[in-house]
């Protein structure tokens, strides 16, 4: 039998190829490195999530205050522009017969 083994170049896993067959016999997963982080870096970390998330939250929050006062500001011109006008009577398409 002719048989080898090669690491796969993506996932890092052993493979070993029957290369009469071109087959992959078996194969074994790479070992994972543990992850070392102390608690002490994880709630460090958390506690930078947790501000970084009230920013975005605060800024939200700020802009659509912002997006409120100019859709106010929009609402009352647009409704002294309609007080001024005359007010028309809207044409129907059965009187244009």
């Amino acid at each position: 039998m002719d048989r080898f083994s090669v690491t796969c170049p993506h996932c890092k896993a052993l493979l070993e190829l029957d290369g009469q067959n071109g087959v992959v016999v078996n194969s074994a997963a790479p070992e994972k490195p543990k992850n070392t982080t102390s608690l002490e870096d994880r709630l460090a970390t958390l506690a930078r999530e947790k501000a970084e998330a009230n920013a975005k939250l605060a800024e939200a929050m700020r802009a659509e205050a912002a997006g409120a006062e100019v859709r106010e500001e929009k609402f009352k011109r647009l409704l002294e522009t309609a007080q001024s006008e005359p007010i028309e009577k809207p044409i129907r398409d059965i009187d244009l017969d």
